[in-house]
């Protein structure tokens, strides 16, 4: 995605680099102040769980108004458009309504702003209540608590391997949002080992060594490892690949399973909770 032309201008930040959102943290060092409540004219739309303005749209939209430190606008534009894809979104200049503001300002309106999307119900978006990180985390904690025993009909066993799977989708879902929204998941999975969170609770919820192997290479080995972020990220990643068991070893993956879904899932619950806590420090 291209700058925009008047890098000058303040921007309106009514997705995830506002104040309070998961990719906040990315320009937090180069904003000089922020005006919240700010309204723009357009349609607040939803398309594939991002929020999009039609600019046409007669309602009114609110965000934040992010004014930026005396000569790095271009620096935080540049943070922006690494995050943002072209695909939902183009740069727009329009008018911002505030009581301490009256003038131009930069946003991101939605590209082809009435494919897939659909009217936005509530004010604002606000990530923390994406069904990923609220009703689907509460099934995978009921998962766990109700299918903590192997039975001969294999259910616990594809319970528990569903909910692992709906735990990376939240897991994925969340270094979309706070990395890059563009494509290559593995590549943006790799940055949740380098979060202070992650690495501490690594160490409170895994009391052993495991190791997996790959199922399309069986001489490779990964170990996970409470002193080792980032092996230890590609033991319950490749735990996620190696979903379906193997004949008679399905007692032995179900243990598995069962031990790296709940570390894992206690794991997430705190990164994500710290994410959103460290948003709103400005």
């Amino acid at each position: 995605m291209n700058l925009p032309e008047k890098a000058d201008l303040p921007f309106f930040a009514y997705g995830i680099f506002k104040p309070g959102q998961l990719a906040f943290f990315q320009i937090r060092e180069l904003v000089k102040k922020t005006l919240a409540n700010c309204v723009i004219s357009g349609t607040l739309l939803e398309r594939d769980g991002l929020p999009i303005i039609d600019k046409d749209g007669s309602a009114k939209v609110k965000g934040t108004l992010i004014f930026f430190k005396e000569g790095r606008n271009l620096e935080a534009y540049e943070r922006i458009v690494g995050i943002e894809p072209d695909k939902h979104y183009r740069w727009g200049v329009t008018k911002a309504e505030h009581s301490e503001y009256n003038g131009e300002t930069n946003v991101l309106f939605g590209r082809k702003p009435g494919r897939g999307s659909v009217p936005f119900e509530e004010q604002e978006w606000d990530a923390r209540k994406d069904p990923l990180f609220t009703s689907a985390l509460e099934v995978v904690r009921e998962t766990l608590e109700q299918n903590k025993e192997l039975e001969w009909n294999l259910k616990p066993l594809f319970r528990l391997q569903m909910a692992y799977l709906l735990l990376w989708s939240a897991i994925e879902r969340y270094v979309s949002l706070r990395y890059h929204l563009g494509e290559k998941v593995s590549e943006k999975v790799k940055h949740l080992a380098e979060e202070k969170p992650f690495k501490e609770s690594l160490k409170i919820f895994v009391k052993e060594k495991r190791d997996v192997f790959k199922a399309a290479e069986p001489e490779d080995k990964i170990t996970l490892d409470p002193s080792n972020p980032n092996n230890s990220l590609n033991y319950y990643y490749q735990i996620r690949s190696n979903i379906t068991h193997r004949g008679k070893s399905v007692v032995m993956d179900f243990d598995k399973l069962l031990k790296s879904l709940e570390e894992l899932y206690n794991i997430f619950k705190i990164v994500l909770n710290e994410a959103f806590k460290e948003a709103h420090i400005f």
